[in-house]
């Protein structure tokens, strides 16, 4: 967990709560700190003093943070919180200390809120004792909305396939897991399997970015983890559904799954380009360019066009871009279409 990357809340109502949470933001410098108390008096320049109710104050943030760290009892917070929560899924970390430091427990989305792994940073920097109670975890068992997480994957029906695959996990029943490449997963619980396995199993979990698995087995949970990297290369006013056609024929080719896509991109000037921003849409994922400086670092690695040259400022626009998305893991080379060019990185997770 990059900690500098979460917007993180400390919410204090005690002198001593606010102590605590000093303490904390000088080792996690970004966090906003909170001294929620009415008629207090302004006395350090790095706490923000609120002069109104905690029931009051709380809603207006709850959804502005990543994780909320309250220092006071658990029955002020959950009586605090419980309006304002909906689903694991959506919901930040929260997290609970007393005003001693003493424990930091994980109250709220432990998994996917990331408040388990929240718990276990802060207690470490206090030398606390951290509290989690979610099954998997006190099981020594991984989860799989953990997975899920941490290779930002997609699985169909998530919610009601995290709880199945979970409960199984903690009641101890047999959970067959084939990983279809290398990734970097926690697999605690589960039996990890090979593919010539599969086919002779009830039920098995496959973590693959291919489209089609060539598998006999339909009682398949497919988890298609985003580490798939597009650049793209394409003339001027390319007509928005074309390139759409055109991507899904290129995936369709190479056996990619549209899931597995984490980011597209190309160079500077195609920035404001409609069809490139369309399907940025389409797909639901990051539309990234690159100067022309930053290409010509890496565009002696491949196939050169003078054409591309005179046009855009640089010998390769797709292969380039590929490359640098995925730091340097170009792993399918350019495929032209008329008018756009698609290259494929992927992303190491």
């Amino acid at each position: 967990m990059n900690i500098e990357d979460k917007k993180i809340a400390i919410l204090s109502i005690t002198k001593n709560g606010k102590q605590l949470g000093l303490k904390i933001k000088r080792k996690i410098s970004t966090v906003h700190l909170y001294y929620i108390k009415k008629d207090a008096i302004k006395e350090e320049d790095n706490v923000i003093y609120v002069n109104e109710k905690l029931k009051e104050f709380v809603p207006r943030i709850f959804g502005e943070y990543d994780c909320i760290v309250f220092i006071m009892a658990c029955g002020v917070v959950v009586r605090t919180i419980a309006p304002l929560i909906e689903n694991k899924f959506i919901d930040p970390a929260i997290l609970v200390s007393d005003e001693k430091g003493k424990n930091i427990i994980s109250l709220l989305s432990g998994h996917m809120g990331g408040a388990n792994e929240m718990t276990l940073h802060i207690s470490d920097l206090l030398n606390s004792n951290p509290v989690i109670t979610t099954a998997t975890d006190v099981n020594n068992n991984s989860s799989l909305d953990m997975i899920a997480k941490n290779l930002n994957a997609h699985i169909y029906d998530f919610r009601n396939k995290v709880l199945k695959i979970n409960s199984m996990l903690v009641n101890g029943e047999v959970v067959n897991l084939f990983i279809d490449g290398y990734y970097n997963i926690d697999t605690r619980g589960f039996n990890v399997c090979k593919k010539d396995e599969i086919n002779k199993m009830d039920e098995v979990i496959v973590i693959s970015n291919k489209k089609n698995l060539n598998l006999i087995n339909n009682n398949i949970l497919k988890v298609v983890p985003k580490d798939i990297v597009i650049g793209i290369g394409c003339r001027k006013n390319i007509d928005k559904e074309y390139v759409i056609n055109s991507l899904s024929d290129f995936l369709h080719k190479q056996n990619i799954d549209i899931n597995s896509i984490k980011e597209i991109g190309s160079i500077d000037i195609k920035k404001n380009e409609g069809a490139l921003i369309n399907l940025s849409e389409y797909l639901n994922v990051p539309f990234k360019t690159f100067t022309a400086d930053e290409i010509s670092k890496v565009e002696h690695l491949y196939e050169k066009s003078e054409w591309v040259k005179q046009n855009v400022g640089v010998h390769s626009v797709a292969e380039p871009v590929a490359h640098l998305l995925s730091n340097g893991n170009l792993i399918i080379k350019k495929h032209k279409y008329n008018g756009i060019t698609f290259s494929v990185g992927r992303v190491n997770i």
